[in-house]
């Protein structure tokens, strides 16, 4: 499974478990008055036009604070910010912050998280985080970082979550031509065209802009909105054609009420939501014949609650199943790795190894990669 989808995974497991402490984070989110960190209102006050670009409610602690606005991009922060907002929550009970807490909290605290069914990647990701804001305030204040070491050496994720991930399979060329049969509206199929032929994350889709677009040049302009950045591909001759088509001819039908520019509106609104997204290509791969279930995740606490259900089902098909097809399909057109890599947006920095050969792996693509077979559309 792509490193991406697993991390992916694991970003929707952590909102869940966010969900499950809602009443509990409450206790102490709404009331400024009772906040534990005597910095935090100071410090929340003097950041929040990053935390507003952000776009989060921040842990309340002025050390987490500063550690979000300083030291990671707007995605990696957003992240981080649940993470320290449930340890937080647990610590504030007992009127300890980042700095006065000791190594038994944390390990309590892992302790805790271990009994919510969690996956190793996301307690990896809930010390990750720790780690971070402790070693910030430990540089600032403390001349030996004992507690980040502690915390280093012997907080392992394997021993308090668990393997819950399941293996994506690409779609088969018979999949993928009963998929786009199904698709009878342009707008529909030009989005699970996109994510065969380009490959962006699911939000990364719905936040295409026609600005992005550069029909002169056949490039788009997508953002990795795991990293906050952007990255450029080359446009296949199909979706060349679709896009010029949607664009000049079928995209202002869709417009109501104010344009913001989204490539891709919604009827109802000026973006077509994740959620939407979702659906478009669920109920395409029903009527194919094609969904089906293919894991079943046990629900926790609240979620059960909510649900009335033990398991929330994980389904064959779905926006990151045609990320992984797109990958796969690049593969078979012979595109290099290093070339992939560039097209998956994979690397962590825009310098490795293939970065200074962008322009390369650009004509690479353009030339060997000619997406799906024209047969199916």
């Amino acid at each position: 499974r792509a490193q991406d989808e697993v991390e992916s995974e694991d970003r929707r497991d952590e909102n869940r478990c966010e969900t499950d402490n809602k009443k509990e984070s409450r206790q102490l989110t709404d009331r400024d008055s009772d906040v534990i960190c005597d910095r935090y209102i100071k410090i929340k006050g003097e950041y929040e036009d990053r935390l507003n670009e952000i776009g989060i409610s921040p842990a309340e602690c002025g050390y987490c604070v500063e550690y979000l606005c300083n030291e990671l991009t707007v995605g990696t922060a957003g992240t981080y910010n649940s993470s320290l907002r449930l340890f937080l929550n647990f610590i504030h009970q007992d009127n300890i912050c980042i700095y006065n807490v000791e190594f038994t909290h944390v390990r309590d605290y892992f302790e805790f998280r271990g009994k919510q069914g969690l996956s190793k990647s996301t307690v990896g990701r809930d010390k990750s985080a720790i780690v971070g804001v402790v070693s910030r305030y430990e540089a600032e204040n403390r001349d030996i970082p004992a507690l980040t070491w502690k915390i280093k050496q012997n907080i392992d994720p394997s021993q308090y979550g668990h393997d819950k991930t399941f293996e994506r399979e690409k779609l088969s060329d018979e999949e993928l031509h009963a998929l786009l049969e199904k698709l009878d509206d342009f707008r529909n199929k030009l989005l699970v065209l996109t994510a065969i032929e380009l490959g962006p994350r699911n939000e990364a889709i719905t936040l295409i802009k026609i600005t992005d677009v550069d029909l002169e040049k056949k490039t788009i302009l997508l953002k990795n909105t795991k990293y906050n950045r952007e990255y450029e591909m080359p446009l296949t001759d199909n979706l060349y054609s679709l896009y010029n088509h949607w664009m000049n001819d079928v995209r202002p039908s869709y417009v109501n009420g104010s344009d913001q520019g989204y490539m891709f509106p919604s009827r109802k609104e000026n973006k077509l939501s994740t959620k939407q997204l979702q659906r478009i290509v669920d109920d395409a791969a029903k009527r194919a014949g094609i969904q089906k279930e293919v894991a079943k995740i046990p629900n926790t606490g609240s979620q059960k609650e909510a649900s009335s259900k033990d398991y929330r089902s994980k389904k064959r098909v779905d926006v990151h199943v045609l990320r992984h097809t797109f990958s796969w399909l690049m593969k078979k057109s012979g595109v290099s790795k290093e070339a992939r890599k560039h097209a998956m947006d994979h690397a962590l920095d825009v310098t490795d190894r293939y970065g200074s050969d962008k322009e390369a792996c650009i004509k690479e693509i353009r030339e060997k990669f000619s997406g799906v077979d024209s047969e199916m559309l």
